[in-house]
């Protein structure tokens, strides 16, 4: 079981993220903002991280980066819009290790979580 943190500005979409990756037995928390993301991390770090790219005030290249230099060890995965890849190529040179396009099926979402699995230092299984 991994402790993911899921953050989008959209309450929808971090519900949809925050029920499939519950539902696989990980320990979820959301946050609205990379504000939040931010204070959520602080508070508990998350092993990985679903953090979308075009958010209010900062983006998720601010917040990956962020979290980069505080939590190295923590995993990043981009979650965008098909019409946002020149940021999500800017989060991956923020640290970002893997990316998913809304909307966000749910093999997907089991695929990226894998690879994220993979990449933590006790790799699991979903």
């Amino acid at each position: 079981m991994a402790r993911i943190l899921v953050v989008d500005d959209e309450a929808p979409i971090r519900d949809i993220l925050e029920r499939r990756l519950t539902q696989w037995g990980h320990e979820v928390t959301t946050a609205h903002s990379a504000e939040a993301a931010i204070e959520e991390m602080t508070t508990a770090p998350a092993e990985i991280v679903f953090s979308d790219v075009i958010m209010p005030l900062h983006d998720g290249v601010w917040l990956a980066k962020q979290i980069r230099e505080r939590w190295p060890e923590t995993v990043i995965v981009a979650v965008s819009g098909a019409q946002e890849m020149s940021t999500v190529m800017k989060m991956r040179q923020q640290g970002a290790v893997d990316y998913v396009v809304k909307p966000i099926g749910r093999e997907m979402l089991h695929q990226a979580l894998e690879r994220a699995l993979a990449r933590l230092p006790a790799s699991g299984s979903v």
